[in-house]
């Protein structure tokens, strides 16, 4: 099997870990914790395992996430991590990390953000990036909850600045475009589905969030001209009431 169609095989399970204005978010509630466990499918078949959670800090929030993924001989395990504050209903990241193992080369990725000196670095020595720095900026997995928090807001148009690992900036465009009772692994439940919205791609990304589950995310689906590479799915949630940052007034 040549380099090319081993990446291309490969790619799909790389990508799981791969979803304002102040008056908007007045009476938002701070964020749940919670424990959430999926289950990593393609063609019906499991190949691993995922985890997503949240906890408060001193400092913030961390959202956390894992995986355990195995596919013929290919293995991929990684983790993440986020720490982050948020500011009248924008989440503001401050520290970002990504280890990878498996087959290929092992990754250790790092971003620090330091939102009053407005400087980004990069990797474990933290290097200064030459960048004019943007309020808005998300990493790869907290624009995930700022998800959440324009969806409590009553948003459905969402448009992010997302950093790469390597601190460079793409635009992630994002739209409710269904509501649906879907059935999982963890039960039957109402979710809202939201797409990626991608001109001129022919790959296809769709997350659900559950409103009554405090628009957590149960469902991951990823296609490449519409034939599934990838679909990940809620087994098991643990989520607790929201509270508010270990420190906060």
């Amino acid at each position: 099997m040549t380099k090319m169609i081993k990446r291309r095989f490969w790619a799909p399970f790389v990508i799981v870990t791969s979803l304002f204005s102040n008056a908007l978010y007045a009476d938002i509630a701070p964020l749940s914790e919670f424990n959430a466990d999926y289950i990593v499918y393609r063609a019906g078949k499991k190949h691993g395992d995922a985890k997503r959670y949240l906890k408060t800090t001193e400092q913030g929030y961390q959202l956390g996430y894992s995986s355990d993924i195995s596919w013929m001989i290919f293995s991929d395990k990684r983790e993440e991590t986020s720490d982050f504050v948020i500011n009248n209903g924008q989440i503001q990241p401050l520290r970002y990390i990504m280890q990878r193992s498996g087959t290929g080369p092992n990754r250790y990725y790092e971003l620090n953000l330091d939102p009053v000196k407005k400087t980004l670095s990069e990797g474990a020595n933290q290097k200064q990036k030459a960048v004019n720095w943007q309020d808005d900026w998300l990493d790869q997995i907290s624009y995930q909850l700022q998800l959440v928090l324009d969806l409590k807001a009553g948003k459905t148009d969402f448009n992010y600045t997302v950093l790469n690992r390597s601190g460079n900036t793409k635009e992630y465009h994002y739209k409710v475009v269904a509501e649906e009772m879907l059935p999982l692994p963890y039960g039957n439940i109402k979710t809202l589905r939201i797409a990626r919205i991608e001109q001129n791609s022919d790959k296809q990304i769709y997350a659900w969030v559950a409103p009554e589950l405090d628009y957590m995310l149960v469902r991951l689906w990823r296609g490449e001209d519409n034939v599934e590479q990838f679909d990940v799915q809620l087994y098991k949630l643990d989520i607790t009431p929201e509270t508010q940052p270990i420190g906060s007034p």
